[in-house]
């Protein structure tokens, strides 16, 4: 599907990057973010440059980090060669280096500092029209307003319905993909219901376990939902394409009930028995950051069982990048590997 503009980003830049694609397609504008819209039947390589061929123009996100990466100097270099609409939208004051300076130099930029980066979202988007074949944007409640209504009407074709049905005389929601009861609650709520328990088990078994009561809590619920979604899905082979489609569907599900958007990235390669990859949850729900309890151990198990469940081996999760360490961080990243010291030999 041809994405209207290419998110070009080193891989530290990636949260920044995943903000700005979260508030232009907010204001309907569709975009081709890697490693969230490569196609896994086709080299990852031929992905970038159809999307690049294909798209109306590029935002660059233009950090220091950015002169490490041979990556997003190649998509530069070929950018700059098919003569492609090129933003740079810079996070920060920093020095290109000589090869970044030779294609950027003359080229007209978005300073997006010294207020905080969200602030000049509206100038990008400003920069960015022009090169939209009369696109007019829209404000981002007036698009989710249109996709609910689109929602609701494809809803009984829909294999991924999110759109639950009210029963207002037993004061109940189904969800009609598989008629079973849902619960809405606010994320506060949530959170202090979750951080009550936290502290009654810490206070009985100390922070250690009471982390790890969470984690098993979370791992057999993941566990449960992916035997729900192996069941409808028909994934007849197991080859590193049906895991890699597997794992995206889940992510795609979670993101859309409210979990935060999810995004993975793995490499399997059956013949040497090697499987690594990359989760990140951007605006996870159960954060605690008001409280810095660690609630969020729960969605860590839940996501190993989930994964363990839909590639059928055992995973470990380590935190590579926490919203609770950094303040100024939104997503939650994994590291994900194998738990080789578990397998059946």
């Amino acid at each position: 599907m041809q994405k209207q503009v290419f998110i070009s980003y080193a891989t530290p830049d990636r949260e920044d990057a995943d903000a700005v694609v979260t508030y232009l397609e907010g204001c309907g504008i569709s975009c081709f973010i890697a490693p969230r819209d490569v196609d896994p039947g086709k080299p990852y390589a031929s992905n970038l440059m159809h999307a690049i061929d294909n798209c109306n123009a590029i935002v660059l996100i233009a950090s220091d980090a950015m002169n490490e990466s041979e990556h997003v100097l190649n998509e530069v270099d070929v950018i700059v060669s098919k003569r492609k609409p090129l933003i740079p939208f810079f996070l920060k004051n920093f020095e290109m280096n000589d090869d970044y300076r030779y294609y950027l130099g003359r080229t007209q930029r978005i300073i997006a500092y010294p207020e905080a980066v969200s602030t000049y979202y509206s100038k990008l988007l400003d920069a960015l029209v022009p090169f939209l074949d009369g696109f007019t944007p829209q404000k981002p409640e007036e698009v989710r307003k249109q996709q609910i209504h689109t929602e609701s009407r494809e809803a009984p074709q829909s294999n991924t319905t999110t759109i639950f049905e009210y029963i207002p005389e037993r004061g109940i929601m189904i969800n009609p993909e598989d008629h079973q009861r849902n619960v809405s609650f606010r994320t506060d709520t949530f959170i202090n219901m979750m951080g009550g328990i936290f502290d009654s088990v810490c206070e009985i078994a100390g922070e250690e376990r009471a982390m790890s009561i969470f984690h098993m809590a979370g791992y057999k619920s993941g566990q449960n939902f992916a035997q729900r979604l192996n069941s409808r899905w028909d994934f007849s082979e197991n080859t590193p394409s049906s895991y890699e489609n597997k794992l995206k569907k889940w992510c795609e599900f979670d993101s859309a009930v409210g979990w935060g958007k999810f995004s993975i990235d793995v490499n399997v390669n059956v013949d040497t028995g090697d499987f690594d990859g990359e989760l990140s949850i951007n605006e996870c729900f159960i954060v605690d950051k008001k409280n810095r309890k660690k609630i969020c151990e729960f969605v860590k198990g839940y996501c190993e069982g989930v994964i363990e469940s839909l590639i059928s081996a055992q995973v470990v999760l380590e935190c590579v990048s926490c919203p609770m360490k950094n303040r100024f961080k939104s997503s939650c990243v994994f590291k994900i590997m194998l738990d080789e010291s578990e397998q059946d030999f």
